[in-house]
């Protein structure tokens, strides 16, 4: 993986990008729904099936630890919303006052996941004189992707107004999320919050892990059964069509191990975000798979946590 400079000056100066595999065209091309795949291969490149290794052990143990700290250190939990899930966890050093805040938002193809599961986090973000927050949003169904990205602005929009309360800075709010959450993420980057009556700039920096950028092709795989996406949702909620809204730097990362569609739409994305000069970097993370990949917050010393800090301007 290609080293930056970290000081976040010249970090944000020096974008880069990483070479990645053309797009792979195999199997029955009479058969083929997108880029030469057939809804198998779709759902495979999407899904990232053959391409995780030991999915519910690693699954099981990132989880099992995330609960394990959330049980020994409690954080406050507040809520953002009149929802059952319209809530959020704040994890913060003693005395805080004035830190930036990261905002996590999970993944989990939209249908699984709780911020009880990213907890591991925040030992990191504390360490580092940061305030940690993973919010937690109702999944699909009942919900659906315009109320899963409404209530993630209302998330921001809480901390936003209530970022002294709880020991933060206002001006320095920063969004990550991975898979389904990078969507997310994605997401509210684009968001025109002058319309939620919030400054332009109210998110100063993202990090993508893993993030969708295309609605489109989801649309045709087997999670369209719960998606239920329209034409109208395609276009509306796919960051890909919304690159002229895009307010603030963003860092763009995925596994080396990753399908080669996951790889491939990511770096499609960092050259557009660096074409309209809004790329704080990608990173391809080495022998990392798609369910690797937010543990790369719980290893303080991987490149990824650390140009994190550096967009935070807090190394």
């Amino acid at each position: 993986m290609t080293d930056v400079t970290l000081s976040r000056r010249k970090f944000i100066a020096s974008s880069f990008l990483l070479a990645t595999a053309s797009p792979l065209v195999f199997g029955n091309q009479d058969k083929a729904i997108y880029n030469g795949w057939d809804l198998k291969q779709l759902n495979d490149q999407i899904g990232q099936g053959p391409y995780i290794t030991n999915f519910q052990k690693t699954a099981d143990d990132f989880y099992a630890e995330s609960l394990k700290y959330r049980a020994a250190h409690p954080p406050k939990t507040y809520a953002y919303g009149t929802d059952a899930r319209d809530n959020l966890d704040v994890y913060a050093p003693a005395n805080a006052k004035g830190l930036p805040i990261m905002i996590w938002i999970f993944g989990g193809e939209w249908k699984f996941g709780s911020k009880n599961d990213y907890a591991s986090a925040s030992p990191n973000f504390i360490n580092a004189n940061a305030i940690y927050i993973p919010i937690d949003y109702q999944t699909i169904p009942p919900n659906n992707i315009s109320g899963i990205i409404d209530q993630c602005r209302k998330a921001i929009a809480w901390v936003y107004k209530n970022a002294a309360q709880i020991g933060g800075d206002p001006s320095k709010i920063y969004v990550s999320g991975h898979s389904a959450g990078g969507h997310l993420t994605n997401m509210m980057a684009c968001t025109d919050w002058k319309k939620h009556q919030l400054p332009a700039n109210v998110i100063k920096g993202c990090v993508v892990m893993s993030g969708w950028t295309d609605l489109y092709p989801i649309s045709l795989t087997d999670r369209q059964e719960y998606l239920k996406l329209t034409p109208e949702d395609i276009k509306k909620y796919s960051p890909i069509n919304l690159l002229s809204n895009v307010s603030c730097p963003m860092i763009i990362s995925f596994g080396s191990l990753e399908s080669p569609y996951m790889r491939g739409q990511s770096s499609a994305w960092a050259q557009k975000l660096q074409s309209v000069g809004k790329l704080a970097g990608i990173y391809s993370m080495q022998n990392r798979d798609h369910l690797q990949m937010p543990m790369q917050y719980v290893d303080k010393d991987n490149q990824l946590f650390k140009a994190t800090l550096a967009l935070m301007d807090i190394i």
